[in-house]
């Protein structure tokens, strides 16, 4: 069963860029081992993550990351069903988008992104407050 997990947080304290470069790596490296798409954005001391992929995977990784001492005041955004995986074409399957580029070419990614339900639309919403 195809799931998907978006979740919100906020830096535990702020990360310095090798840290989060650090991060990226180990996230990149897992995401795409254990065939696991989606994005990860960091702006201003906040996470916002969409996980997609097998619903036993994603909810394990999930309880992993509400461990982690990197993050705080975690919220849930969307824990659902979906029909389809919208990020599974968009790069190299999981991507990490560090700058307004990179934003940019996921919201036009999102726009031209065909579906029978919003979940294309309600990431796209989410991605908003990242583009300020």
């Amino acid at each position: 069963m195809k799931h998907t997990i978006c979740y919100l947080s906020k830096d535990h304290q702020p990360m310095k860029n090798s840290e989060l470069e650090n991060l990226f790596n180990q996230v990149l490296e897992f995401n795409n081992s254990s065939n696991i798409s989606g994005i990860l954005l960091h702006n201003n001391n906040f996470f916002l993550q969409v996980l997609e992929g097998k619903k036993e995977t994603i909810q394990e990784l999930y309880a992993t990351i509400r461990k982690d001492n990197r993050h705080k005041d975690i919220l849930i955004v969307l824990d659902q069903k979906i029909e389809s995986r919208i990020f599974k074409n968009y790069d190299a399957r999981f991507s990490i988008l560090k700058n307004k580029d990179d934003i940019e070419k996921i919201n036009i990614y999102l726009s031209r992104y065909s579906s029978n339900n919003n979940y294309p639309t309600n990431i796209k919403r989410l991605l908003e407050p990242f583009l300020l």
